[in-house]
């Protein structure tokens, strides 16, 4: 007789609604997953792990406070639940926090369907996921944290920053183009603009490099 094993049951803390849903939608589809329940903040996230879960997918930028404190409380109460940040990636010192707080691995919005469900499923096993760019960074910072900012940075445009503000929130070309009244041709004018600037090549690092730089301002 063929033994079944019940899909992973997880659990989804994140205040917008679209990518709410699209983490919900990826985690569906996956035959060895299942979405137990969803919430867009702290107090309805902390009802939801009153249940059986193994997996919180959490943002740390929540609408009534940071996501950092209920992985701190779910780490404490339930230590069996692996927990994976998923969150724009601002600086080192909140991939750190999270880390420290008992989050086992950190993805940023946006990731690819198959990689979101991959990073689940390694937890699972016991390993820790932390997309590529992301770790590179905290090297980067580490290695070079004492060095200072020099003055005469690059600059963007208004419409620049709406954009790369608006991909630093998780959202696809589509969603920009609509949210900033422009076509999505134009938003990738904008992002081969952006990454000429910045000197970088992917979304990630644009976010990272203006952010640090004062370009752009992310809610904690």
């Amino acid at each position: 007789m063929t033994q079944t094993t019940s899909p992973a049951r997880v659990a989804i803390i994140e205040d917008d609604p679209i990518l709410r849903e699209e983490l919900a939608l990826i985690v569906g589809l996956a035959p060895d997953l299942q979405v137990v329940g969803v919430a867009d903040g702290l107090e309805r996230g902390r009802v939801l792990l009153t249940q059986e879960i193994d997996v919180l997918l959490i943002d740390l930028a929540l609408s009534d406070g940071s996501g950092i404190d209920l992985i701190r409380e779910t780490s404490a109460r339930a230590p069996n639940v692996r927990i994976i940040v998923i969150s724009v990636f601002g600086d080192a010192r909140s991939v750190v926090q999270s880390i420290e707080a008992g989050a086992n691995g950190y993805l940023l919005k946006g990731a690819e369907p198959a990689e979101a469900a991959n990073a689940i499923r390694t937890v699972l096993d016991g390993g820790a996921p932390i997309s590529p760019s992301v770790a590179g960074h905290i090297l980067a910072r580490m290695r070079n944290r004492e060095s200072t900012p020099t003055d005469g940075g690059p600059s963007l445009s208004p419409k620049e920053v709406a954009v790369l503000t608006d991909l630093a929130k998780g959202f696809r070309y589509k969603e920009v183009a609509r949210l900033q009244g422009i076509s999505p041709n134009t938003v990738g004018d904008h992002v081969k603009s952006i990454y000429r600037k910045l000197a970088v090549s992917s979304r990630s690092e644009a976010v990272f490099e203006a952010v640090q730089a004062g370009l752009i301002r992310l809610r904690e």
